[in-house]
């Protein structure tokens, strides 16, 4: 049977991929392009395919292959009540994509073993190579950096709900255009609750907005104590 890797570019696939080369497995690698990962990790993508072979493969749900343009028509966010937004644009794509019979690798590392489910669905059958090699987060890194590659950053799209604060807070002072995107759906999305009769509702799950939730809170994080990043002028 065929063995793909599912790749979101962050440590643990990364290191997956250079794992099952040294292995000497004959895989595809298949990352899925929605257009909202962060911008370091679309430049860790295109620094890593110039010398290591994954196929790009762009989602299309309801005439959409951008998350961001598909939340601005449905003036919605993500939320981690129902994470529509990994199984349309994530799961679904590649499960179209994938021949069956086939494993499918994934990068779970052996510290994140509750996280494991090892099953067989439609043909694919999910495996976790870090996991029976006894590879942590640590083993990750250092093998990456034995390939002479440099340690991706944490993978995810740069409007998640599930993004800690300290994220939001270097996406407002790294890409300020993109956290000015994200404050733009929170208006829509809330301006159409408002229509329907719905109360308000937050990127973060909060009853509070992301410009002043980051705002409020910035001179409390340890490094941040005398920087206070101004309202971003997106005239939100």
């Amino acid at each position: 049977m065929k063995h793909y890797l599912s790749m979101g570019f962050g440590v643990n696939s990364v290191a997956l991929y250079l794992l099952m080369q040294d292995l000497g497995m004959e895989f595809e690698a298949v990352y899925v392009d929605h257009g909202a990962d962060w911008p370091e990790t679309a430049q860790y993508v295109e620094m890593f395919r110039a010398t290591h072979p994954v196929t790009v493969i762009i989602p299309e749900y309801e005439g959409h292959s951008s998350l961001l343009e598909y939340c601005k028509m449905r003036r919605m966010t993500p939320s981690r009540v129902h994470r529509w937004c990994t199984s349309r644009f994530k799961v679904r794509p590649l499960n179209a994509y994938f021949e069956t019979p086939c494993f499918v690798h994934l990068g779970i590392d052996s510290g994140e073993i509750r996280r494991a489910r090892f099953t067989s669905e439609g043909g694919r059958e999910n495996r976790y190579l870090l996991i029976e090699e006894g590879i942590d987060r640590d083993g990750c890194k250092n093998l990456i950096r034995r390939h002479g590659l440099v340690v991706p950053p944490k993978s995810g799209c740069w409007f998640c709900p599930y993004q800690r604060l300290d994220q939001w807070r270097r996406l407002r002072r790294d890409h300020p255009d993109l956290f000015c995107e994200a404050q733009k759906l929170e208006v829509a999305q809330n301006e159409y609750r408002t229509e329907v009769g719905k109360a308000p509702f937050y990127i973060r799950g909060e009853s509070t907005p992301l410009g002043s939730l980051i705002n409020d809170r910035q001179a409390s994080l340890p490094g941040f104590e005398e920087v206070d990043y101004p309202p971003c002028q997106c005239a939100l």
